[in-house]
Parts: C-alpha cells; sequence; structure tokens
C-alpha cells in the first residue's frame, strides 16, 4: 500500500520583516548579529509549521541563501561570483558561478547556511542544485565541462557526507532544472546521471533528485537509472498522462501544487490527479509536493501552500 507524505522541495520566501532587515544590513544601518537574529527566529517558525504538521523531512527555510547555486560559489575554491542572470523563466536572478581554478572544497560550505538545532535528529531535509545544473550555469572559461562537473560532484559529496555526521541529515535533495528545461542530448543526460551518482556516493540519508521548470521525460529514461530513493516531478510542466506510461521503481514526488502561482489548490482536484497516478503505478512513498521552491509566493500564502500539501495527505489517507 502506498504511503503519503507533504514535502517541500526548496526555498521558502522572506517575510516582509526579513527583506527589510537584509536591506539594513547590506547598507550597514545593524550588524550581522541583529541579522541573524531576525533569520533565526524565522527559520524557526518554518520548521516549527513542518513539525505541527508532522512532515517527515523539514526544511529550515533556506532564507539566508540568496540563490540556489550562492553557497557554492561563494565557499569553493576555484569559484568566483560576477553578473546577475535571470534564473530560468522566472522573475529572480542569481549570481552566475566563474570557474577560476581547479574546483576543491577545502572548508565548510553550509555551516553558516542551514538552522539544524531545531529540527529532530534524521529529518533535516538538505537541498542542494544537482551537479550538471551548477556546471552549466557557471562560466567556465577555457575549463572543460566534464572535469568541471566531477569536480563539483566531488567536492559536493565530502560536504553531504560530513553534514550527516554532523547533524543527521534524513533527506538529501538535488534540485536539477537543468535537465528538464530542454531536451538534452544522450550524452549530456549520462553524464548528468554519473555527476548525481558520484554526489550521492555513500550518502545513507534518503536521496532525491527533483526536476523543476521543465517536461521530466526531458531527462528520461537516463534519469531514472540514476541512484537516487526519489523522483520528484513538477506537475504544472509535465503531462500526467505520459508520465503514467513509466514503471518507476522507486517512490515519486507529486507536484501539482503549484509553486508560482498564489492561487490555492482545490483540495479534491488535487487528489483525483494523485488517484490518476495510482491507478498506473502504485510505488510504496508519495510525496505531495509544490512544482518547485515557494520562494515566488509571498510568505503568507506559502505558508498556506505548505498548510495545504497536509491537507492533500489527509485526503488521500481517508480515502485509502
Amino acid at each position: 500500500m502506498t504511503s503519503f507524505h507533504p514535502l517541500l522541495v526548496g526555498i521558502h520566501p522572506r517575510s516582509e520583516r526579513l527583506i527589510k532587515t537584509f536591506r539594513a544590513y547590506s547598507r550597514k544601518k545593524i550588524g550581522f548579529d541583529e541579522l541573524s537574529k531576525v533569520l533565526e527566529r524565522e527559520s524557526r517558525e518554518i520548521i516549527e509549521l513542518q513539525l505541527d504538521l508532522n512532515y517527515r523531512y523539514v526544511i529550515d527555510g533556506m532564507l539566508r541563501w540568496h540563490d540556489l547555486l550562492r553557497p557554492l560559489a561563494e565557499k569553493l575554491d576555484g569559484v568566483e561570483v560576477d553578473g546577475l542572470s535571470r534564473w530560468f523563466d522566472n522573475n529572480l536572478f542569481y549570481k552566475k558561478p566563474v570557474i577560476v581554478g581547479e574546483v576543491k572544497r577545502t572548508n565548510k560550505i553550509l555551516k553558516e547556511y542551514v538552522y539544524p538545532s531545531e529540527i529532530p535528529n534524521r529529518r533535516f531535509k538538505l537541498v542542494l542544485p544537482d551537479p550538471f545544473t551548477f556546471t552549466s550555469l557557471s562560466e567556465l572559461g577555457k575549463r572543460r565541462f566534464d572535469d568541471v562537473l566531477f569536480e563539483v560532484s566531488e567536492a559536493m559529496n565530502e560536504e553531504i557526507r560530513e553534514m550527516e555526521v554532523e547533524i543527521g541529515l534524513g533527506q538529501v535533495q538535488l534540485s536539477a532544472p537543468s535537465l528538464v528545461w530542454r531536451k538534452l542530448d544522450e550524452d549530456s543526460l549520462e553524464l548528468a546521471k554519473d555527476a548525481v551518482d558520484e554526489c550521492l556516493k555513500g550518502v545513507s540519508a534518503e536521496k532525491m533528485i527533483h526536476l523543476p521548470f521543465g517536461d521530466a521525460l526531458n531527462s528520461f529514461p537516463q534519469i531514472l537509472d540514476a541512484r537516487v530513493d526519489m523522483i520528484g516531478f513538477d506537475m504544472t510542466s509535465t503531462k500526467l498522462k505520459e508520465l503514467r506510461e513509466y514503471r518507476i521503481d522507486r517512490g515519486v514526488g507529486l507536484g501539482f501544487v503549484d509553486g508560482r502561482n498564489s492561487l490555492i489548490e482545490d483540495v479534491e482536484f488535487v487528489r483525483r490527479k494523485v488517484e490518476d497516478y495510482l491507478e498506473a503505478n502504485e510505488p510504496e512513498t508519495i510525496y505531495i509536493t509544490p512544482s518547485c521552491d515557494l520562494e515566488y509566493l509571498p510568505r503568507s500564502v506559502a505558508d498556506e501552500k505548505v498548510r495545504l500539501l497536509k491537507k492533500i495527505v489527509d485526503e488521500l489517507e481517508e480515502v485509502e
């Protein structure tokens, strides 16, 4: 029998209070200690919301992350950050990583970015870009793509495995929009899959790859061979009828709740979509997720969608 769980898949929006605090900090009107207090308080609010709703794995909101690539770009040796680029077709931007030498991890990357202390052991969810997305969105200069890709994969693997020991990770998610934004050639998809495997090698936490901002079938069939426990789909961009045709021998995340639209979905509508999927496939676990990070929404709307995911799960369990 399939079990259902609500799950978030990325960065949560900052409140107006936190946005103003960041602005004051950037203008040197307040110190880092004051910024940290607000960050910790709001991270705790997001954590408590998920715990109160009995989420299996919990994110801390990722409120200090200016974009998904930034911590890696700022902390890895051989990488610098440069001008702004658009984040796929969203109205947000990221600072482009620029590869200036061999990419190595010589110091902790995420220590300053995560707030795990309020999350029970083995329930902290870590979200990172998949290595192919990070490398594809970087400026490589004269470096070979393959070389940079696997240097990034190895550095990420070191960070994840160390974090497992130090804070007890429950789930590690690699967000992989570059694998589905457009159709890649077979060699590129095979390379991307190998990089995912290298990045997650030896990791004991549940391993998930999430495919936002595009049709998941753009990454098939290669991504189905990746050594992950879960595959998450952006169901605002992936046709349910076509996805149903694939037998996926692991858990799935179904992102029917639109992370880029303030409309609050109808619980019954989503339940019927999930049941439609179940008519063709019956995985052991289904996560009910947003289609992507909720950072594109106002904080109040994002929080309501966190509650909505649990309502959908409750409805599915009632029917089961």
